[in-house]
């Protein structure tokens, strides 16, 4: 009976507790809290700058990267300017005391080092700096791609340059080519048919780049005369019309296909040469040059899990490790140029006819080769972007 009595007191005291409240019109709830903190009521503040893990002050920034800005009445957001840079605030998480936005990807016209945030209350602004990235242009995916053939101007940071299928403009020689799509990384342009299979200047221009970027197309510099009658692997070159040899790009070339190699065995029949060589510049000069070639592998046969040893006179000169790095050579049937540092590869060349250059597949798996290289060449450096 006593425990009926003590619980019927209790549901008294919390009732009456209820009414009471319930009746006070100041009383906070959690709706009115969260409500009340996305409310300015002056001029906007910033106290930080953080990395959205809230532990990382920033003093700068990258393109992209989503920063989180502290402070008081940052709400009734008009615009965030990263230099003069408007922010897009669709991908801005906005309340009174904090925004967490990314850096627009796109370059600035007015390098303040400044972030600007105005509300409907007012304006203010806090130290950032924004790095930006440089562009970076590797060239012609193949520089010997046929008239009338795609090829691809690889590199980086195309976006923010105008690199773009909307903003750019490519000419190889006197004559614009097609641009057929775009992204951060490449421009993909079918080379205009009407032009000779000769070498010429590839030129692009947008509106970050008014001076334009200059890349040789078909140069053949210093060629390197493969496979001569003195040297194993002369069966090899081809002129295209041998059952499974893709299409020729410049002449002959060679197709090495149906070679098994043993674990950690050798292969090096491929490019003995001796080959002249009499211009001072290169001789004397070999770290100014570069040693380029066109390689198509075969989708199924690509070069990889070895190491390709680079030989001069007889001696290993360079090293490329495709086993430990994990980097593996795959055209899927189409013709790359690979450049390479001459001065690296070679380590010295020889007046006239003293150039005995050659190099040797040596896998740590067994392969199938079945891959082709035509126009091995020595072409002077020439940086793309100034």
């Amino acid at each position: 009976m006593k425990k009926i009595c003590d619980a019927t007191k209790m549901c008294l005291v919390v009732l009456t507790t209820i009414m009471l409240f319930g009746c006070n019109k100041d009383i906070v709830t959690y709706d009115k809290i969260k409500e009340e903190s996305d409310v300015s009521t002056g001029p906007p503040v910033i106290t930080n700058i953080m990395k959205v893990d809230r532990a990382t002050q920033l003093s700068e920034a990258d393109l992209s990267q989503l920063v989180l800005i502290e402070g008081a009445n940052l709400s009734g957001l008009k615009s965030i300017k990263f230099n003069d840079v408007e922010a897009d605030l669709s991908q801005a998480y906005v309340k009174a005391k904090e925004i967490i936005v990314p850096v627009p990807r796109i370059l600035p016209g007015d390098v303040t080092n400044k972030v600007t945030v105005t509300t409907n209350l007012g304006e203010t602004k806090a130290d950032l700096k924004i790095n930006i990235p440089a562009l970076a242009v590797s060239g012609l995916f193949n520089e010997f791609a046929l008239p009338g053939d795609t090829t691809t101007i690889v590199g980086n940071n195309f976006d923010i340059y105008k690199l773009t299928k909307e903003d750019a403009k490519v000419m190889f020689g006197s004559v614009e080519a097609t641009i057929l799509e775009s992204d951060q990384t490449s421009l993909t342009v079918v080379v205009p048919p009407s032009i000779p299979a000769a070498e010429s200047v590839v030129t692009v221009t947008t509106p970050e780049l008014p001076d334009g970027l200059k890349m040789s197309y078909r140069h053949l510099g210093q060629i390197i005369n493969i496979q001569n009658k003195l040297w194993a692997g002369e069966s090899w070159q081809t002129d295209g019309n041998n059952l499974g040899d893709p299409k020729p790009i410049n002449g002959r070339f060679s197709h090495i296909h149906d070679v098994s190699v043993g674990q950690w065995g050798w292969y090096d029949q491929i490019y003995g040469c001796n080959f002249p060589v009499t211009d001072p510049d290169i001789l004397n000069h070999l770290d100014q040059y570069d040693l380029k070639f066109e390689l198509n592998t075969d989708k199924d046969h690509p070069l990889a899990q070895m190491f390709i040893k680079f030989e001069m006179r007889f001696a290993i000169t360079y090293e490329w490790n495709l086993y430990n790095s994990g980097e593996s050579l795959n055209t899927y049937g189409k013709w790359q140029t690979i450049t390479l540092d001459a001065k690296t590869v070679m380590g010295q060349l020889y007046p006239n006819n003293d150039n005995f250059f050659y190099f040797a597949i040596n896998p740590g798996v067994p392969v199938n080769l079945d891959f082709s290289i035509s126009s091995m060449r020595l072409v002077k450096k020439e940086p793309i972007v100034k």
